[in-house]
């Protein structure tokens, strides 16, 4: 390897710190472990999601906002396949930002004036992070579920827009905020 100059560098010092920080990661990782399985606001979510399918008219959409990319990609790993289907669910954030015009689309093909190809079907949950919370009419839903709340509160207000819009056919909207004591 390289050779450090021990006149440059306090390699003992160095060592040290190295070894504290691994030892900092292994308390993490367990603390990590514990929660695993764990997670009362992700069984929140699925009560509720749940509660909407059993109460509403069949065939009602359900919006979930994140502010996290990371938040939306576990919200699939631990719902897609599990509590909504692969078929009527989609998941946009900016990994796959390039999909979110297609994905609005079949969630809100009314109000996106759309007609579905052969090969699609209409989405009736559609999770995302802020790339849709602007500029999109997704007026085909009148619930949205906000999975964590945005620091800024004009965003709140935007995410709310996406349904509560002129050309709803809905005379009032459910929003749910999720907290993180849930």
């Amino acid at each position: 390897l390289y050779e450090v100059d021990e006149r440059k560098y306090n390699l003992e010092a160095l060592k040290r710190d190295v070894k504290r920080e691994f030892e900092l990661i292994d308390v993490i990782q367990k603390q990590l472990q514990s929660f695993e399985g764990n997670d009362t606001k992700l069984t929140a979510l699925i009560e509720l999601l749940k509660k909407i399918d059993k109460e509403k008219p069949a065939g009602e959409k359900v919006l979930v906002f994140s502010y996290f990319a990371d938040t939306i990609n576990y919200l699939e790993e631990n719902l897609k396949g599990k509590v909504v289907s692969e078929k009527d669910a989609a998941f946009v954030s900016t990994k796959n930002r390039q999909n979110a015009d297609d994905y609005a689309s079949r969630f809100s093909p009314k109000s996106k004036i759309y007609s579905l190809k052969d090969d699609e079907t209409e989405l009736k949950y559609l999770f995302s992070t802020d790339v849709l919370s602007e500029g999109q009419n997704l007026q085909d839903c009148w619930i949205i579920i906000n999975y964590d709340l945005h620091w800024n509160p004009v965003r709140m207000i935007q995410r709310n827009g996406r349904i509560n819009r002129l050309g709803s056919a809905y005379g009032k909207v459910f929003v749910y905020n999720m907290n993180p004591l849930q």
